[in-house]
């Protein structure tokens, strides 16, 4: 991969990854969504869906920590869960075998990865910043990531939360990060395993 792609992967892994993972409230999070209060953050992205920059701009006027409540801590049922196990493993639980897959990977490569908190590995922002991670630190191993732990599962997440209307910030946020996954697909001619999805 060049070194502007990868560098691309880095900055837009971390971002999204920062806005999937952290709270609204959390000074992490909050920097990231100063940034897209400004007008012009969409025309340094690369996007496919043209309502992305007015989804975002009109959910940034909502409670958006009690959207992240309803959509990634609960006490509801999660509609689209963002943990990698829920989607690949045939019980669609969390710690399922899919996360022990990616544990083998992360420790077969010496890659240590925890923020210190008893989350699985295999959440969607974690996975984003994971992303961000190899593509500073461990370039080569970037596409088998990828293909193999991330794309396999992350549309059918994407398309799940990007149907939940009444989040339009997480909405137009799934979108964002689908337009990107591709975008890196795409430029990286990454071959992404079949996986069998249960949800």
């Amino acid at each position: 991969m060049d070194k502007v792609l990868l560098e691309w992967i880095s900055l837009s892994g971390r971002l999204l990854g920062t806005l999937f993972y952290y709270s609204p409230n959390e000074l992490q999070a909050q920097a990231v969504l100063s940034l897209f209060s400004e007008s012009e953050w969409a025309q340094q992205w690369p996007i496919q869906h043209s309502e992305i920059p007015a989804l975002i701009t009109n959910g940034l006027k909502q409670d958006i920590p009690r959207d992240y409540q309803a959509l990634f801590i609960g006490p509801n049922e999660l509609a689209a869960p963002p943990w990698s196990s829920v989607y690949l493993d045939e019980e669609s639980v969390i710690f399922g075998e899919s996360l022990l897959n990616l544990r083998a990977f992360l420790q077969k490569h010496q890659i240590s990865f925890s923020l210190g908190t008893n989350e699985p590995e295999d959440h969607f922002g974690l996975m984003l910043m994971l992303s961000a991670y190899l593509a500073e630190n461990k370039p080569e191993l970037l596409a088998e990531y990828l293909g193999s732990y991330l794309l396999n599962w992350a549309y059918r997440y994407l398309d799940l939360l990007s149907e939940q209307q009444d989040y339009p910030f997480y909405q137009g946020l799934a979108l964002l990060a689908k337009d990107t996954l591709h975008s890196w697909q795409e430029q990286a001619n990454i071959e992404v395993i079949q996986s069998q999805l249960y949800r």
